[in-house]
């Protein structure tokens, strides 16, 4: 289905959006195109250099997202007759995409406001998370031998699946705290490993460095949590081959986030490490999303009750 398709490109366009913006953060050119608008110095294709490159590439890359969430929304509603959640799902999207970018005009237009900056990310997430579940959603009808696979292959489960659910919480926290680190401007107030300074320990007295701290010690609650999470959907889901290639990913991305935080740090916040940082933060955001959307139960969305779509 077109629909599908399309979900999927948008989903992986937002990915490359949700990088590139992380990358204009990590180089400080947030402000570098100054009107709050797809325009840069008054122009809509302005001399892509320094800031300008990562700003304003920042929002070309956004307004490609916007035309595809356009074209999605349009088939979606165009299929609102065979399902209602279609048509939900159509309005959501478009409506999330306006409220991103209204967060980002003014994100720009009062000088970078942490509260709106990490609604901002987090909006990015969630629409990102949306558009996952949209792709799941929208995939062919399974056959009744797909269905009663599907129902043996989640009975087995067991706890394994309250896990999923329990990582992609504590991940979504992590991302909040990740977002008030960078937008407190806190990613360097911490200059030591692994307490904060020789002078501050490991529990510093300023707000700022507290946050820090924060983000470290949730990091490796995460850590914890994806490890313990995988080895149960490893054990749980023997036949069950893509759940289990997810599940055997998500500790090699935390370990490597965990490295990537601390080299952050270590140097200076160097831009590659930092982008590297969030782009691994996004990558286990959605394998987590995606695990729990595999393992959901199957709920009927068509006039004979046969499910709409199924993760195998």
């Amino acid at each position: 289905m077109l629909e599908h398709r399309i979900a999927k490109l948008a989903a992986i366009a937002t990915f490359v959006l949700l990088v590139i913006g992380g990358t204009v953060n990590a180089t400080g050119s947030s402000l570098a195109c100054p009107e709050p608008t797809l325009v840069c110095h008054g122009e809509l294709f302005p001399k892509m250099e320094g800031g300008v490159l990562y700003e304003h590439g920042h929002r070309l890359a956004a307004m490609t997202v916007g035309l595809l969430q356009i074209l999605l929304t349009v088939l979606l509603w165009k299929r609102r007759e065979k399902s209602s959640a279609y048509g939900k799902l159509a309005w959501i999207l478009l409506g999330l995409v306006l409220l991103q970018g209204a967060l980002g005009a003014i994100t720009v237009k009062y000088k970078l406001p942490w509260v709106v900056s990490t609604g901002h990310l987090l909006l990015g997430m969630s629409y990102f998370a949306t558009l996952i579940y949209t792709a799941f959603r929208t995939r062919p009808a399974p056959s009744v031998v797909e269905l009663q696979r599907h129902d043996t292959l989640r009975a087995e489960l067991g706890t394994a699946r309250t896990w999923i659910t329990v990582a992609v919480v504590t991940v979504f926290v992590q991302l909040l705290f990740g977002a008030l680190v960078r937008h407190w401007g806190a990613a360097l107030v911490c200059p030591d490993m692994p307490s904060c300074s020789a002078a501050d320990g490991y529990w510093p007295e300023a707000a700022i460095q507290k946050m820090h701290m924060i983000h470290r010690a949730f990091g490796v609650v995460v850590a914890i949590v994806t490890t313990i999470s995988a080895v149960m959907v490893l054990r749980a889901a023997r036949s069950w081959a893509q759940l289990r290639v997810l599940a055997a990913i998500a500790p090699v991305i935390v370990l490597a986030q965990i490295a990537l935080g601390i080299m952050t740090v270590l140097s200076m916040r160097a831009v590659p490490i930092a982008v590297g940082h969030f782009a691994g933060a996004a990558s286990l955001w959605a394998i987590w999303i995606s695990m729990w959307l595999m393992t959901r139960s199957l709920v009927p969305a068509r006039a004979g009750g046969k499910p709409e779509a199924v993760a195998l």
